[in-house]
């Protein structure tokens, strides 16, 4: 069955319309299509320019073309598999970089998407060759500019939705191998719990300070306690 015919679509603009509790005429005034256009397609007639009017839908509903055309949806899918991670590397995620996080992403869509996100429209669409793509999604080392992984992840955001704060929320740095890997999901519900409270970083970082000074104090009495008794 062929769910991108344009009975299927028509259902599914139907449904995505009815979930917001919108009038076809306040569907008209959300996207900018007008409202017998809607009608038209949740009856199952397609247009000429039915690319650029699911499009002006998609982007008025904050959802993707994508959803539209085949019913699947990256942002929700990409964010199951992220929930069936083991919790070690699901933790790692929270100290992920942007660059590791815009790469996690491209390799999921070239591998869950290869035929919604073909390689060549990908590139097309990141502003790249597919050599550059490959070469992106690929895992040997590459070093991009902070813009230039802003600028994708603001592209990406525009064809999955994924929101381009989760790219950027990413820690730009080198995880310290010190930290016990079995910690690590430990360490980042401590930052969500401290974020959800909304405890500044500043404070937290200062709160953090005084503990380090206060466990390196008490270190340093029981040194010198057992160097007394020994």
């Amino acid at each position: 069955m062929n769910k991108s015919n344009p009975w299927h679509i028509g259902r599914r603009i139907a449904a995505l319309r009815a979930a917001h509790g919108d009038s076809l005429r306040q569907a008209a005034a959300r996207t900018g299509v007008s409202h017998t256009t809607i009608g038209r397609l949740e009856a199952g007639q397609a247009s000429a320019s039915l690319n650029s009017t699911l499009r002006k839908i998609a982007e008025g509903y904050g959802i993707t073309v994508e959803y539209l055309l085949t019913g699947r949806d990256p942002q929700r899918d990409f964010e199951g598999a992220l929930r069936r991670l083991p919790p070690e590397d699901r933790a790692r995620l929270y100290f992920a970089s942007p660059l590791t996080r815009l790469r996690l992403v491209l390799r999921f869509l070239m591998s869950e998407y290869p035929a919604e996100f073909p390689e060549e429209t990908l590139a097309e669409r990141l502003c790249l060759s597919v050599e550059e793509l490959r070469r992106l999604a690929g895992t040997g080392e590459l070093t991009l500019s902070d813009d230039h992984v802003a600028a994708m992840a603001e592209r990406l955001e525009q064809l999955t939705a994924i929101p381009v704060h989760w790219f950027m929320a990413g820690f730009n740095g080198e995880l310290s191998p010190c930290i016990p890997p079995e910690r690590l999901a430990a360490y980042a519900r401590i930052v969500e719990k401290a974020a959800v409270a909304g405890i500044r970083p500043d404070v937290l970082d200062m709160a953090i300070d005084l503990l380090i000074l206060q466990h390196n104090e008490l270190a340093a009495d029981h040194q010198a306690a057992a160097r007394r008794n020994g």
